[in-house]
This record gives structure tokens, sequence and C-alpha cells, in this order.
């Protein structure tokens, strides 16, 4: 599979799925089984754990003013797309915003207890008493729109289904089930607000990265230095590395010192472009240029992962000639 593309315009044909992934990003935040977080390396007694958590709980209760900024990545039905999030809360009242930073299309979703309004769709914007209802007439999609100012901060929802918190060592919840989702959760060493969440129910998965919380008066509550290396940094020193304008030529070199692997790029799946589908080798079987993934952070980033595609995919159609002409040699070292 490709790696993620930013979500784009909706074309008369790609409209409605345009709109669905703006609803499967909202749902998809409070949503599905994440893989599992890192644990923080606070080990504490259960009863100390327990009440760290409830007073994680009650500050987060009593501020309901609030925003965040990141990236996300939407799959489902083997169909996805990335891009910038912006969620504002001023209470009940929510204010949601989707950009894809290559096309710069952008979506929004707005609203409380008396009604939404959803902006950004062909034919002008569309308006309900209610966000869940009103997504689920312009998509199709189940979405629990009120539940995810509590979900995305780690906190079971509110009036709704009983939630199953299954908690880190220190408390902080490690993953919350509820109404049919799942949502897993990563964190920063210290803090009452996640670094990463994992949604996903059926065939849906999304991803969020907080790149910045704001208006949350704990101070322990802000986000850690982000890494000194974005994705495109660590793709742009891969690709310095290598021969972009003649890949047969890394193959020969690393041929000659027994790495017969094929170069991979990760999207939403890691694959190596270039070879047959049925000849595709497991993760571990590929040589993965770092800084390609499920998240595009910018045109440079673009432009740069579709250099990593073309590189891969010479050297791999190369790799494959190669093996056909030494069918003695093992293809899978």
């Amino acid at each position: 599979m490709s790696a993620a593309a930013p979500l784009s315009a909706p074309r008369p044909a790609a409209r409605l799925f345009g709109v669905a992934a703006l609803a499967l990003l909202l749902g998809a935040c409070a949503s599905a089984p994440g893989k599992r977080s890192p644990p923080s390396g606070q080990v504490v007694p259960a009863a100390d754990a327990a009440a760290r958590e409830a007073a994680r709980v009650a500050r987060l209760r009593g501020q309901d003013a609030w925003a965040l900024s990141g990236r996300i990545a939407v799959s489902n039905a083997g169909k996805g797309g990335s891009g910038r999030i912006e969620w504002n809360q001023r209470g009940d009242a929510f204010d949601v915003a989707l950009s894809a930073p290559v096309t710069r299309q952008s979506w929004r979703l707005s609203g409380g207890p008396d009604g939404a309004r959803l902006e950004g769709l062909d034919g002008g914007p569309r308006e309900g008493g209610d966000a869940a209802a009103l997504l689920r007439e312009a998509t199709g999609w189940e979405i629990p729109v009120a539940a995810l100012a509590d979900w995305l901060r780690a906190l079971p929802a509110g009036g709704g289904a009983q939630a199953q918190i299954a908690p880190e060592a220190d408390g902080r919840p490690q993953s919350i089930e509820q109404g049919g989702w799942r949502i897993g959760y990563e964190w920063p060493a210290t803090g009452d607000l996640p670094a990463r969440l994992d949604a996903r129910r059926d065939g849906a998965r999304v991803r969020l990265i907080v790149d910045q919380w704001q208006g949350l008066a704990d101070a322990d509550s802000s986000m850690p230095e982000p890494a000194a290396e974005s994705q495109a940094e660590q793709l742009q020193r891969e690709l310095s590395q290598l021969d972009l304008n003649d890949p047969a030529a890394d193959l020969r070199r690393n041929v000659a010192r027994g790495d017969r692997r094929p170069i991979g790029v990760c999207g939403f799946a890691c694959l190596a472009p270039g070879l047959p589908q049925g000849e595709q080798p497991q993760r571990q079987g590929l040589r993965i240029l770092s800084g390609t993934g499920d998240v595009v952070e910018g045109e440079r980033h673009e432009r740069l992962i579709e250099q990593a595609r073309a590189y891969a995919t010479a050297y791999n159609r190369a790799l494959g000639d190669w093996l056909r002409a030494h069918p003695s040699r093992s293809p899978r070292p």
C-alpha cells in the first residue's frame, strides 16, 4: 500500500469519501484499539496510582476551555489520508478544523448543545440540531461527537456507555473502551494529557499525534519538547546517503557485502515498491527508509516521499533482475 496521501478536495465522484474521511477522523480519535503504549517508567503502588489518576481526572474535568493542534492519519477499507487537525473546546461548544498541507483544502465542524454546522462540502455548508446526526446524514457515519472532548483527553465520556479502562503502571489510561470504540494512548514521561492516540473499530483506524495542547492551567500538562529531527529531516538525511541517480549502483554495492534486502517505504503499511504483490517480504525482511510513514508533514516531506518511492521502485526492480540472474542465491538472506 502506498504512503498516506494528503486529504484533498472532494472530486464529484469522491466527494462522499472526502466527507466520510472527515467523519472518520473525528470518530477515530475516540476509537479503536491502539497499539500498546510504552510504559511511562513510573511504577507506583496500585493505591497511589489510582489516587494520581483520580487527581488527573479532577483537574481536567475542572478545565472546560482548551485546544489542541496535531497531525492525523486515517485509513478505512483500504483508503486513507493525512493532514493537520485543530480542535478548540469552550465548555460544550467545539470547533474542529481539518486541513491538507499540500492541497490546502479544509473542512470545519462546529457546534454545541443548540446544533452544529459542517463546512467544506460541495454545495455549501450543512446545519443540523445535533452534530452526530448531521455527520450521519452527510456521510453515513455514526460518530459520537459529544464524547470526543473527553476521549481526546483520555477521559471516559460522561453520560455514555460504561467505560472499561486499562491503566498504565502509573495510573494513566493505556486504553479506554466505550460505546464500541477502543482508544489506545501513548504518554509523555509526565503530564495529564496524551501525546498520541491510536483508535480503531472494525476496519477503520485513525492515528493522532498531538503537537501542542493549549489553554490547560496545569503546568505538568505541557507536552515534552518535540523530537530534534522531524520525519522530513530523517528522510532527507536518509536520501542524502543514497545514489538517487543510479539505484542499481547502490544495489551492486549492497549485494557485494551480502545485503540483498528490498528497499521498503512505509505508509499505512511498509511495502517494497517495484516488487509484485506475491513477492512482498515481511517487514523484517525490508530495509526501510527512515522518515517515510503515514503522516505527511508538508509539501517538502511529500516531495521527499515521492523521491524515496521512485528510488525504492528502481532499486527493487534491479534487485529482481539480479535475483533472476542468480537463481541459486537466496532472495531473503
